[in-house]
């Protein structure tokens, strides 16, 4: 093994002088290191996180679901606790595998959250307070959420608007719930319809561009 100690690296074989400085070698014994850095494994991979919040949320619901049954639904708590469960093994998993996309992390939790906290009202007897202030309160913030990460990240307008356009829709939605009568005090909700609407109309004005650019890369158009 000869070594080029202007270089600093190793070389295999022998040779004159070094092929990188045509300097003078010094010969030396042992095996050259490997020419690249080797990476260190994981200690815990995702998929052996995934598989272990699995089991613990599947085991919790199961002795859960048990006491419940034996019990013959005596404890209402239970019903929301397995819910709860089930919300943060979703929140868990779509964190980890979504991890690098923060705005995307962020929308599937309000959409999860929103689901949860109109299932809890209907459920507990339905007091109208999930679709009169809680839905729209989270909308309000979720765009808010959005434009500040963006802004942050530094991302690009075109990276994070149809973001913005699923926003509107589920503001959108909040419609059937005023249709149906759900929904007993509707300036809340009518309130962030409107403000979305306005920002989704400045956007396809005046960057219609970053709208079609963001809609060609999703359907490869």
């Amino acid at each position: 093994m000869q070594y080029c100690p202007k270089c600093k690296v190793q070389i295999r074989g022998r040779k004159a002088c070094c092929p990188l400085c045509q300097g003078q070698l010094k010969q030396v014994d042992g095996e050259p290191e490997a020419p690249f850095p080797t990476l260190k494994k994981k200690k815990v991979s995702s998929i052996t996180l995934f598989k272990l919040a699995t089991f613990i949320f599947i085991a919790s619901e199961i002795v859960f679901g048990t006491v419940n049954y034996q019990t013959e639904n005596m404890y209402p708590f239970i019903g929301i606790t397995m819910l709860g469960l089930l919300v943060a093994w979703i929140t868990f998993v779509t964190t980890l595998y979504l991890r690098n996309n923060l705005i995307k992390v962020i929308t599937f939790e309000v959409i999860v959250a929103i689901v949860v906290d109109v299932y809890v009202d209907f459920h507990t007897g339905y007091h109208g307070w999930s679709v009169m202030w809680m839905v729209p309160s989270t909308l309000l913030g979720l765009a808010i959420a959005t434009v500040i990460t963006a802004k942050v990240l530094k991302l690009r307008l075109d990276e994070y608007i149809l973001y913005l356009v699923l926003d509107l829709v589920m503001a959108l939605l909040q419609i059937v719930f005023i249709k149906m009568g759900r929904n007993f005090f509707t300036w809340p909700a009518v309130i962030v319809i409107m403000i979305y609407m306005i920002l989704i109309a400045g956007l396809v004005i005046f960057r219609f561009r970053d709208l079609k650019r963001a809609s060609e890369k999703m359907f490869n158009m």
